[in-house]
């Protein structure tokens, strides 16, 4: 007699996305969003030096700092331990910026300290922290790495030399790094190496995520790329969206992809804005347009997720069927 006992539980797993609008005091666009669960989050108006914090939710915001140049990109570890970072390189409007800036906190944004980094660059895009001492940031013509917690930064580079855009770690060891002309950069050993993949799009990256050590997605300027290699090579979904800024994967079939919908023409036209759903791993999209989504968006956990528009925070939700 032969008996087994098999625990993995195969079925396939099926997601609804929802969204809804709370409303807040905050009437700003921002340029960034972190959350660091559902309840504490941070985001930075676009166009300005100023940080905001919420710790209900997003219903309401406070100014908690004014820096001297505009932040692109906020990333937390914890509720008290912070980074953010931006810049702005020469003059223009009669104001001047002093190129890459970073900042800490290390009490919930209260107070935050400049950190040592060169300044001779136009700007920090994107940061990211495998831990509390290990961390990177990426931007137009400076990359680069701490091992101190922000004390002090090491610059490093890839091939390319042009501007980043983004920044990730899918474990402490495996790290990507995506920018303009479809360049999607690996590394293996924690930021040592980076070596850049096989991406069969050219159009700029402007954020990436991965669903499981496999499975990732990058979109952009052109059609999103989809990787099932782990990062080694891309291939474009020829039925995806085009010009988006924000793209999150709650398993390796169902994601969303934030960014622009349709022209609205005339002398005076605009580009509503759009979110993309999928349920099969990229094959097919359905677009809902004219929604007032914000341009990126944060999820503190896989499955709830924030952007953030003037008078409303958006929360975001995947569920399970």
């Amino acid at each position: 007699m032969l008996l087994s006992c098999e625990t993995e539980d195969k079925t396939t797993q099926v997601y609804n996305y929802s969204y809804n609008k709370i409303i807040s005091n905050l009437n700003q666009r921002t340029s960034c969003v972190c959350f660091v669960n559902e309840q504490v989050g941070f985001t930075a108006a676009a166009n300005s030096q100023s940080i905001y914090k919420t710790i209900d939710g997003g219903k309401s915001w406070q100014l908690v700092n004014v820096n001297e140049c505009p932040i692109n990109t906020i990333f937390f570890i914890n509720e008290d331990v912070g980074f953010a970072a931006g810049g702005v390189a020469g003059s223009y409007i009669g104001s001047s910026y002093p190129g890459s800036m970073i900042y800490k906190t290390t009490d919930g944004g209260e107070s935050w300290q400049k950190q040592r980094i060169s300044t001779n660059y136009s700007g920090q895009y994107s940061l990211y922290f495998v831990n509390d001492s290990i961390g990177f940031t990426v931007g137009s013509g400076l990359q680069a790495k701490t091992t101190d917690g922000g004390k002090s930064w090491i610059p490093f580079e890839f091939t390319y030399k042009g501007k980043m855009t983004k920044i990730l770690f899918t474990d402490s060891n495996t790290g990507f790094a995506a920018g303009l002309f479809g360049n999607i950069f690996k590394s293996t050993d924690q930021g040592s190496i980076w070596n850049k993949t096989e991406n069969n799009s050219v159009g700029h990256v402007y954020d990436l995520c991965f669903a499981n050590k496999k499975i990732g997605y990058a979109c952009g300027q052109s059609e999103i790329v989809k990787t099932i290699d782990g990062g080694n090579t891309w291939t474009t979904l020829t039925n995806s969206p085009s010009e988006m800024y924000f793209i999150h994967f709650v398993d390796e079939n169902h994601g969303i992809a934030i960014g622009r919908g349709h022209y609205t023409g005339g002398d005076f036209g605009i580009w509503t804005n759009a979110i993309y759903n999928t349920s099969d791993g990229g094959k097919t999209w359905q677009m809902e347009d004219n929604v007032d989504f914000g341009a990126v968006a944060s999820f503190p956990t896989s499955e709830i997720g924030y952007t953030i528009v003037p008078h409303s925070t958006v929360r975001i939700e995947f569920k399970k069927n």
